[in-house]
């Protein structure tokens, strides 16, 4: 019998952060622009509003998305104290996504924390993985859930490591790790650098530079191939549709 997940703050940002992350950028990116820029060079503008802006709206479509899933029946987690938990993780998400790149100790310690979570989901994934793979077991639509969760915590994981290290190079003023850019373009081009080499697409027009980058991306080339081997390995066995979940 699947436990039930808890609804805590702690456990929400555990399980939702990198989530909500990832909306999060994915947000930056659609009002962003080389030719308009995001913001101004400095000020209240730069560091609150558009951080706030862009905070409200991930929060926004984080529980959009939240509501329409449990609507759908694929959640069971639609309740107050859950939501108010989301909303926070979520614009705690939007509101440090505009940050990553702004100071390099703002990289550093969101890097930090986003690593810490993958850490702890990874402990968990793999606690269900091990029974996914026993004989004779089929997966719910419910872990097919948390797979795809997991699998997006991976990504944010290896795009932020990718900029940490691109931002120590540069600390170094030793060449650069990746061929990013700066500013929110480096944010972008890291997160989607992640997906095509996650998912072995890799068209080659962002590259890692250096050894230490050369050795993250084939870990990250490693980790793709395996989780997805591993989808394919479970969702051929079948699914099981439950309809007490």
């Amino acid at each position: 019998m699947q436990k039930p997940r808890l609804t805590g703050f702690y456990n929400v940002l555990i399980q939702d952060f990198n989530l909500c992350f990832f909306t999060a950028l994915f947000i930056l990116s659609l009002y962003s622009s080389r030719n308009r820029p995001l913001y101004f060079d400095h000020g209240w503008f730069l560091y609150f509003l558009i951080p706030s802006i862009n905070a409200l709206l991930n929060s926004l479509i984080i529980l959009a998305l939240n509501r329409y899933l449990f609507q759908k029946g694929y959640t069971k987690k639609y309740h107050t104290s859950y939501t108010t938990s989301l909303f926070a993780v979520a614009f705690l998400a939007g509101f440090l996504s505009v940050y990553i790149t702004l100071f390099d100790w703002s990289t550093y310690l969101i890097s930090t924390a986003i690593i810490y979570i993958s850490a702890v989901n990874i402990r968990i994934f793999f606690g269900k993985i091990s029974e996914l793979l026993q004989p004779d077991t089929m997966a719910t639509p419910n872990d097919l859930s948390e797979f795809a969760n997991f699998f997006i915590n991976l990504i944010i994981t290896f795009a932020v490591v990718n900029l940490s290290v691109n931002t120590i190079h540069q600390n170094f003023n030793a060449p650069d790790a990746f061929n990013f850019g700066s500013g929110i373009d480096a944010i972008i081009n890291a997160l989607y650098f992640s997906i095509i080499t996650m998912t072995t697409v890799g068209y080659g027009h962002l590259i890692p530079q250096t050894a230490i980058a050369k050795i993250i991306v084939g870990v990250e080339c490693l980790t793709g191939y395996l989780l997805l081997g591993l989808m394919i390995g479970i969702i051929t066995r079948g699914i099981k549709i439950n309809k007490e979940q």
